[in-house]
């Protein structure tokens, strides 16, 4: 069998080694015979002690299955108990069953310990309002206390500091695993019926043979637009690979002087890596952490302890996701002293302020977390390892537009959000790849994404069945727990029924978690496509005929509006449309439609070649854009805005930022220039943009806090330019009177 150990942290990898490893037969001076590991039974195996693996122990305990609890690291709790203390909750009436419970459970520790009106009831979220706060904000040690006793109640088994170091799986099933502790070296087998993998790395289901992957899958692979390499030739953009987003330390930080250690010098120190900050600290003559960071009060303060989700090592995982401990453990060393060198940098480096040293050292490591390994999470931010390839495979399309399923266990709703993934070079320059954000409706996931092909007795909880896209909205801790529930019932109705878990009744699974107060079932939202009457290929001057083509609609559709050449201009209004494309090039038509006013349809969108010569339409994005000032992502409230992000500026109006889009045309002639931003309350009414063209400069000022275009880009005027010479169009927050955003500016081609 295959020998593969669970992940180790460093600091207990040097334990492991100070310890020494178990002499084998023949070695040493007795050659002693070395015993066969002890041997424990269970009804169900949970192996993983994330939120997703806590929770299905204490379902399946709950319904009386006898449950043993399997973690390779000291402390169970995954990333709740590890450092991220600010929930991504996503929409707050999906989450229900044992995961409102936990949040519950939160609310109710910090209210009788505090009081009802204490500051730290009132940090526990965001929301000011009694009526829909919840205790989604929690220091990691009291997420560990509560896991404990949910646990202690279900009368669920933990072991702790178990490696997995083999399992035993044949004709479809499996019949044991083999855990090696970490600290004595001694082996324990242990059997079961059912067998869960809690793991956010998939450990159990890959050593059953379970078909999994790693990395991204290609564009073409599913139809998915924001799969692939998103920077880049253009040949290779959308092309799949094994790259995963990155991961970092979301560590537990301090500010209260009586529960604080200071922080210590990494011993890989990594100063270049942030050396950027310095530039930023001096140029803006920065005196306080929270100037270099204005998200600082939304970083979840709680008993003077914060989250700050800071320092990605980009492109450091590779390698983590089918690592042995060994290798997991230097790379999570390696994560470590990277975030650390980014706090001892901000508090010691000679190049900086001592002004801004001095605030920054108020900031240190929790006196009373992580006492095992010296204040620092030993749990590093695992966005994402192996995903399984199971009965179920859900894809952006399921997050994004088929969203109910017959066998719903939960929902999902955080948007698609992926971390950078690496830095390469590009014709522009260097650029940081991979990373997209997006929003998402309320989505369903179903059972069959818990289920592998082949073996009879697994189900996989954390690593679930989803692609790169997929996975980057479901893999919050809130769905983690939801997931964990469904599959720790699934198990009990699989033990109980004496059948394996592919033939369990979804319909008394559903029934229990429905009990349970989980709810199953996404808001409904109409669902449209475009159909072209004509088939292609399309040729310049040529009329094509659109029309709507309804894939859920429930009532009848009140309103429409029509976007052909990519500027945002409004170009029809009914359930059909005409339109004559007369140049070449490549478009995607764009429909909005509602169910009266306010039940509108996420956009559709048909991508068309118009045949001829190379397009000499030109977009420049936010990315390739030369800025000045301060910038941070933002999103907007439009519904085509819901998969873009643009960025803020953030020093309003003192005319030092500005962003600055050029290209070279192609060709010499008239063109459409537009730009997209997106429309919220606190945005400028009077954005200066200043167009460069042939026949000078024009200046004119946008309205970013209404427009009357219903789509993201709008256009800004028809101008002339000469070919082979720049194109520049400058946004500034020169005299404005709120914030200023920008994303991208398109040139499109209109004649001689």
């Amino acid at each position: 069998m295959k020998k593969f150990p669970a992940p180790l942290p460093f600091f207990v990898l040097c334990l492991a080694l100070i310890v020494g490893p178990v002499p084998s037969p023949g070695h040493g001076a007795a050659a002693a015979t070395v015993p066969g590991p002890a041997a424990i039974t269970s009804d169900i195996i949970v192996f993983g002690g994330t939120p997703a693996g806590i929770m299905s122990a204490v379902a399946a305990g709950r319904n009386g299955a006898k449950v043993i609890l399997i973690e390779p690291s000291y402390l169970i709790g995954g990333l709740m108990s590890g450092g991220l203390h600010k929930t991504d909750i996503g929409k707050r009436e999906t989450i229900g069953g044992l995961s409102a419970e936990f949040f519950q459970r939160v609310m109710a520790f910090y209210t009788q310990t505090y009081g009802a009106n204490s500051p730290q009831v009132k940090a526990l979220d965001y929301t000011q309002d009694p009526k829909t706060r919840g205790g989604y904000y929690f220091e990691p040690k009291i997420a560990l206390q509560i896991f404990r006793e949910m646990l202690a109640e279900a009368h669920v088994t933990v072991r702790t500091k178990e490696q997995l170091h083999s399992v035993d799986a044949v004709a479809g099933q499996i019949r044991s695993l083999v855990t090696r502790h970490y600290a004595t070296g001694a082996e324990t087998r242990f059997t079961g019926t059912i067998f869960i993998d809690g793991s956010y790395e998939g450990d159990l289901m890959a050593q059953a043979g379970v078909l999994y992957r790693v990395g991204r899958e290609a564009r073409a692979e599913y139809n998915e637009s924001l799969a692939g390499l998103t920077e880049g030739p253009a040949e290779y953009l959308g092309t799949g690979d094994h790259r995963v987003q990155s991961y970092n330390v979301r560590s537990t930080i301090s500010v209260d002087p009586a529960n604080r250690v200071p922080i210590p010098k990494p011993k890989q120190y990594f100063r270049d890596a942030h050396a950027h900050l310095i530039t930023t600290i001096n140029t803006h003559g920065l005196k306080r952490l929270v100037e270099l960071y204005p998200d600082r009060d939304r970083w979840a303060e709680i008993n003077g302890k914060l989250d700050p989700n800071k320092a990605d090592f980009i492109g450091m995982n590779l390698g983590y996701s089918e690592g042995d401990y060994e290798q997991r453990a230097r790379i999570t060393a390696k994560v470590q002293d990277y975030w650390l060198s980014l706090w001892y940098m901000l508090q010691n480096d000679p190049e900086l302020p001592e002004a801004f040293k001095a605030d920054a050292r108020n900031y240190g490591l929790p006196k009373d977390e992580y006492l095992e390994s010296n204040h620092i999470t030993p749990q590093i931010y695992v966005r994402v390892a192996r995903r399984m390839q199971g009965r179920y495979f859900l894809t952006q399309n399921d997050v994004h537009r088929d969203r109910f399923k017959p066998d719903t266990i939960c929902m999902g709703s955080y948007g698609t959000d992926c971390h950078g993934i690496q830095m390469i070079q590009t014709d522009a320059g260097l650029k940081l790849e991979g990373d997209f954000n997006g929003a998402a409706d309320a989505y369903e996931i179903p059972y069959r994404s818990l289920t592998p092909y082949g073996v009879k007795n697994l189900l996989v909880v954390a690593a679930i069945s989803a692609s790169h896209v997929a996975y980057s909205s479901v893999r919050m801790e809130p769905v983690f727990m939801m997931l964990g529930h469904a599959g720790g019932l699934a198990a009990h109705l699989a033990l109980a029924g004496q059948t394996s878990v592919q033939d369990i009744s979804i319909a008394k699974l559903q029934a229990g978690l429905t009990a349970s107060g989980l709810p199953l079932k996404a808001p409904y939202r109409p669902w449209v496509e475009i159909r072209a009457a004509q088939n292609g290929p399309y040729q310049p001057g040529t009329p094509i005929d659109f029309e709507v083509v309804a894939r859920d609609v429930r009532a009848p559709l009140t309103r429409f509006a029509w976007t052909f050449d990519g500027s945002g201009a409004v170009q029809g209004t009914a359930n059909k449309a005409r339109f004559t494309f007369p140049h070449p090039g490549k478009y995607s038509v764009m429909l909005l439609a509602w169910e009266g006013e306010k039940n509108f349809a996420l956009p559709a969108v048909l991508d068309l070649t118009v045949e001829g010569a190379d397009s000499p339409n030109r977009e420049v994005h936010y990315t390739h854009a030369t800025t000045v000032g301060r910038w941070t992502r933002s999103r907007g409230q439009e519904i085509e805005y819901r998969n873009r992000v643009g960025l803020l500026d953030e020093n309003k109006r003192d005319g030092q930022s500005r962003a600055e889009f050029t290209t070279t045309l192609p060709k010499s002639g008239r063109y459409r220039v537009a730009v997209a931003y997106a429309t919220v309350s606190n945005r400028a009414t009077s954005v200066p943009v200043q167009i460069a063209h042939a026949d000078g400069t024009t200046t004119i000022k946008i309205n970013q806090r209404k427009k009357d275009s219903p789509f993201a880009f709008v256009p800004v005027g028809d101008y002339r330019f000469k070919a082979g010479e720049p194109a520049t169009v400058v946004l500034t927050n020169a005299g404005v009177n709120g914030y200023v955003q920008i994303d991208t500016v398109r040139w499109l081609w209109l004649g001689e």
